[in-house]
């Protein structure tokens, strides 16, 4: 059995390179689309594309255990409960067993509690760990510590891979180009001695440099120049109703009421005053103003020195005007990734942005960190047909405006033509396979331990999904639409 994947990366890329037939251009994008957009990577572009996840025979151990030696924390709790600012940390040690020795960790100290909205719900339910010292977790990113990391229980997805092929996904082709995916792998994790399922190890979505990279803001520090990160968040309200001042900073953006619920933004990075988060709202607000105007009404727009307000100029095109404004690679990546993952809740929350406003930075909006995949790959009830035009059937603001412009859909035939050369879709295919060969018995212990996630299923899910009983069929659900989803959007981007 293979324990990674990097022979397999060796032999899709060779054959891949095979194919390349032109050169790609860095130049502005065409608006003429009845061209066929093919291109060669170099070596190191195709380096860039290279990540693999760790697949192991043996998968990690995460073994918890808490100071009152109980496992409470980990099953009392359900989503009123965080609404009403119940939920906290417990003292306990994290020991990571099972890996290569240079990771392994014996009995660091840590605080531990559960996560998430309406994972909370189900009895299996996802894990914080926040270590007193920065640790690192089973190898992921490289090796780099880090204080928080996170859990994910993997419960409605029954092939408990939807996240991780998501993440591959995310990793190759957002990372390709220089942005921020969580790195991740499948662990068993224990709880004061009891086994308690297999989980996905993760990273904390947080500003921190390696993950979401803008600047951290000093304490005290008032000003607006500083780097932000932000979620489109349909949990806001819930967010800024949180009792003991215990939620996040929201903002609200006029969005033309695209959806009857519009959702609003929480600030995800540390800010110390009101000015920086109504700087954060009236930035947003403007670059899609900005975006808007000039696509809907051929009208341009830009900032003033400041970033305080937008004034109208005599724009060359709408790609120029908005390239200001918005790091429109970050878009593509995050356009074409959605398209194939067709996930719900895109239009509704986990939707992460950053912008840099430090004098280095460069003050444009971007999209990265792709997060929370459970209800994805026409797992979901309505949302199943993998021949789908997928995102310009949500709310989303930020993708819909752009979803129909033929210079931003040729960036996305180029990066859809990159991947193709780079094995990323045989790649994606091939781990779902892979997953299901070599963690076989992992996954049934899970299911062992968590029978009643077979047996009651899932009221969101199709019918198909609620008639398997084992991760091998759900598996073979999951490679069978991807590869529909695959073939259809390469006949609409080849």
């Amino acid at each position: 059995m293979l324990k990674n994947l990097k022979a397999l990366a060796l032999m899709i890329t060779a054959a891949s390179l095979l194919l390349c037939v032109c050169a790609c251009s860095a130049e502005e994008p065409s608006a003429d689309t009845g061209t066929d957009i093919v291109c060669t990577l170099t070596e190191e572009e195709l380096e860039a594309y290279s990540y693999q996840p760790q697949i192991t025979e043996v998968m990690p151990t995460v073994h918890i255990t808490t100071a009152d030696s109980s496992n409470e924390f980990a099953t009392k709790y359900m989503r009123q409960d965080k609404l009403d600012d119940l939920i906290e940390y417990v003292d306990a040690t994290v020991t990571v067993a099972d890996c290569d020795e240079e990771y392994l960790l014996t009995d660091a100290e840590a605080e531990v509690k559960v996560r998430g909205n309406y994972t909370l719900e189900y009895s299996k339910k996802p894990l914080r760990i926040k270590f007193a010292e920065k640790q690192n977790m089973a190898g992921l990113h490289g090796g780099e510590k880090y204080k928080n990391w996170v859990l994910l229980a993997d419960w409605k997805d029954l092939s408990m891979t939807n996240n991780s092929i998501a993440f591959y996904l995310g990793k190759t082709i957002l990372g390709s180009d220089g942005y921020y995916c969580t790195d991740y792998r499948n662990v068993e994790v224990y709880l004061n001695g009891s086994y308690w399922g297999v989980y996905l190890l993760a990273e904390q979505q947080e500003v921190k440099d390696g993950r979401m990279s803008v600047p951290e803001v000093e304490d005290d520090y008032t000003g607006t120049d500083i780097g932000y990160m932000f979620e489109y968040d349909g949990y806001y309200i819930e967010e800024r109703n949180m009792p003991n001042d215990s939620g996040d900073p929201t903002f609200e953006v006029d969005h033309d009421r695209i959806s009857n619920f519009q959702p609003g933004y929480t600030v995800k990075s540390d800010i110390n005053d009101d000015a920086q988060l109504e700087f954060i709202q009236s930035y947003t607000e403007n670059v899609y103003k900005i975006a808007k105007h000039s696509v809907k009404n051929d009208l341009h727009f830009r900032f003033n020195e400041s970033y305080t307000a937008i004034e109208q100029f005599d724009g060359v095109s709408v790609y120029d005007t908005v390239s200001e404004v918005i790091d429109l690679q970050s878009l593509v990546d995050v356009y074409i990734l959605n398209e194939i993952c067709c996930d719900p809740d895109i239009g509704w929350s986990s939707f992460y942005m950053s912008v840099d406003m430090t004098e280095d930075g460069n003050k444009k909006l971007t999209f990265e960190a792709p997060w929370d995949f459970d209800s994805a790959f026409g797992i979901k009830y309505g949302y199943d047909n993998p021949d789908s035009a997928f995102v310009a059937t949500t709310k989303n603001p930020w993708l819909l405006v752009f979803s129909n412009e033929p210079w931003f859909i040729d960036m996305v035939k180029e990066k859809w033509s990159e991947m193709k050369q780079a094995g990323v879709q045989d790649t994606a295919l091939s781990l779902v396979k892979q997953y299901k060969t070599v963690y076989k018995d992992h996954y049934e212990r899970n299911y062992e331990r968590w029978e009643e996630r077979v047996k009651l299923g899932n009221h969101e899910l199709i019918n198909t999904l609620n008639s398997y009983k084992t991760q091998g069929q759900a598996s073979d659900y999951l490679y069978n639409w991807l590869e529909k989803r695959f073939e259809c959007l390469d006949k609409r981007w080849a």
